[in-house]
């Protein structure tokens, strides 16, 4: 099952290796990895969704997070009220109809823009959840996915 969690550290050399050292010994998968600076100079928000099997592995991957040197919180938000949101990039063949194109876009749950259109290629812009994502994607399987690219997850409590 993927959890969410938000973590709080100190913005110092070496954190960010400590933590995924953690995931490599407990064999956790980290599906996504977002890190920016926080309000409180010196300290930075980290936001992971991780695949753990059971339940129990949760409250383990918290407690071992929190002996890190430099981590100050972890918090799982899977279940909390929480707004969550990705960014992804995607670089698309420009159809020979370029109506398609926009319906597809209309139909999206994300928030969709076009960046450019250059040298036969649009180049989008989308906003959402990882499911509205992955439904706007799936959509744009009937054009010419040239290049995706997209960030982890950004979560406000």
């Amino acid at each position: 099952m993927r959890r969410t969690f938000k973590t709080q550290v100190l913005d110092k050399s070496g954190t960010l290796n400590r933590l995924t050292s953690t995931f490599l010994r407990r064999q956790f998968n980290i599906v996504t990895l977002s890190v920016t600076p926080s309000t409180t100079p010196g300290i930075s928000d980290l936001t992971f969704v991780a695949e753990l099997d059971e339940a129990d592995q949760v409250q383990s991957l918290i407690r071992h997070l929190e002996k890190q040197v430099n981590v100050l919180t972890v918090q799982d938000i899977t279940d909390t009220s929480t707004y969550s949101v990705e960014l992804l990039l995607v670089k698309v063949a420009t159809p020979s109809e370029n109506e398609n194109l926009y319906e597809l876009i209309q139909q999206s749950d994300a928030l969709v823009s076009v960046l450019k259109e250059e040298d036969g290629f649009t180049y989008l812009q989308a906003a959402g959840s990882e499911t509205a994502l992955n439904q706007l994607l799936e959509q744009l399987s009937s054009l010419e996915i040239k290049q995706v690219s997209r960030t982890g997850t950004a979560a406000l409590l």
